[in-house]
């Protein structure tokens, strides 16, 4: 084997210490590690400089605006690097330039010339994630990107895409998630994402609630910075009910922006469907939107009808991604919601998505998160649930824990299976073609058994090379 190898790399790789697969760190364990890594971008040439950047973090909806993000800025001719995680299937996912997943081999260029460029015992001392974020600023240079998204790992200010240098920054929903590492209430949750705020660059925000919100206003006050907040600078009307009878697509919204001091750009987006399912996905989209043209002012004219092309074609896997294979099979969704918020957003879109459908689901959680929130959503909503676990994530909550915590109902029947896809094959025996299948709870869960379906029905996914998780 060739030490330049994509499976050296992938070695090398997977050799760090993954923090994402772990529950127990604390922010103490990343204190000063931008530090070290600041001085290898500095050793690097500063890439992250190359390029136009977007800073998205959040509790929830963050992926979802980065995807958006990028398809207008795709629609509008911008050449486009996204730097998102986790991954479904392949780390090489996190790489993307135009929607397409650096290469394998591409992916083994990148990394040893980055490798051979850092002292060994630093390399040994960076995690699995500090060592994506440093190829992604790299790649990104190299392929000279137009404009970079980078979503945030975690909170936001200790997190190693917080090296970025933003255009602009944009702080989505924030709620209850990773308490241990981020802080026991909302306004802690807050100052850690605010911790990707930096001068110069306007920010925009969709956190309605008064507590968290206040933490953004103060820092971008201390900066002196243009603050954007939904309902307040930019606004969504909705014309019509946005779920259709027939569980279509998305209807008639309306996007207004404002000139100052709302918005520094007037514009009127009417008429607007999304492809991805959802209210909750209309304040990503007019995050999306916000971050778009807070970045043209000095571009290029502007052409609202690429806006609406590349919302209309956005979408994003397991975000309510639902499939109807064929006439006589039920219809499956899959969705990576994990903490409650996420859940009642799902469960609301599932429900109303498909009012008078028999729903099915298959559920299964990580270690540490908020479980009981999770079921007091979907408590009396599915007829039957089946409580499993993902094959490979050393994180999963055994079933027959879960089992002790869902409480029974009148309306619902649960089942224990230790095999998640020996429990999809029970949901699927016990479904007629009119139910719906879901599986939600945690996205590698999701994830296993997308990929499970996509085979069983003969489905293509164009999956990127090298599926090492």
């Amino acid at each position: 084997m060739s030490l330049r190898s994509f499976d050296e790399s992938v070695r090398l790789l997977h050799d760090r210490i993954n923090l994402e697969r772990l529950q127990s760190f604390t922010p103490q364990d990343l204190e000063g590690r931008l530090d070290s890594l600041r001085n290898i971008l500095d050793s690097l040439g500063n890439p992250e400089t190359a390029y136009r950047t977007v800073h998205i973090t959040g509790t929830k909806g963050k992926g979802s605006t980065c995807i958006m993000l990028e398809s207008i800025l795709r629609e509008e001719g911008w050449r486009v690097g996204r730097f998102t995680s986790p991954h479904l299937y392949s780390f090489t996912e996190r790489l993307m330039i135009d929607g397409t997943a650096c290469s394998p081999d591409d992916f083994a260029e990148l990394f040893f010339s980055v490798y051979e460029r850092i002292e060994p015992n630093t390399f040994q001392s960076l995690t699995y994630f500090e060592v994506l974020t440093l190829l992604a600023f790299v790649h990104f240079a190299q392929k000279q990107v137009d404009v970079a998204i980078f979503e945030v790992g975690l909170g936001g200010r200790l997190d190693a895409t917080n090296l970025c240098q933003p255009d602009v920054s944009v702080i989505t929903s924030i709620s209850f998630d990773h308490m241990l590492q981020l802080g026991p209430t909302l306004a802690d949750i807050a100052r850690e994402k605010s911790g990707i705020i930096k001068p110069g660059a306007p920010v925009v925000t969709t956190v309605l609630l008064s507590e968290p919100q206040e933490v953004i206003r103060d820092k971008t006050n201390s900066l002196g910075l243009p603050l954007f907040v939904l309902d307040e600078h930019f606004f969504v009307l909705c014309r019509n009910h946005p779920y259709p009878s027939n569980g279509g697509e998305i209807l008639q919204y309306t996007f207004q922006y404002k000139t100052s001091p709302q918005f520094p750009v007037k514009l009127t987006l009417d008429g607007l469907s999304l492809k991805m399912p959802g209210a909750h996905q209309i304040d990503n989209a007019a995050a999306a939107i916000s971050a778009f043209l807070l970045l043209h002012q000095a571009g290029k004219p502007l052409d609202t009808e690429s806006i609406l092309r590349g919302l209309r074609k956005a979408s994003i896997p397991l975000r309510v991604e639902v499939f109807r294979p064929s006439d006589g099979s039920p219809t499956f969704v899959f969705d990576g919601a994990h903490n409650r918020s996420s859940m009642q957003a799902f469960v609301k879109t599932v429900t109303e998505l498909f009012p008078h459908r028999r729903l099915l689901l298959i559920f299964g959680a990580s270690l540490g998160k908020d479980v009981e929130g999770m079921f007091a959503e979907i408590a009396g909503r599915f007829q039957h649930i089946f409580l499993t676990q993902c094959s490979e994530s050393n994180r999963r909550f055994p079933p027959q824990e879960l089992r002790a915590m869902l409480e029974d109902t009148p309306e619902t029947s649960i089942a224990v299976v230790d095999d998640c896809q020996v429990a999809w094959k029970q949901c699927e025996r016990m479904a007629e073609a009119e139910d719906v299948i879901s599986v939600t709870g945690s996205l590698y869960l999701a994830a296993e058994l997308r990929k499970y379906f996509l085979e069983h029905f003969n489905m293509d996914d164009n999956r990127p090379q090298g599926f090492y998780r």
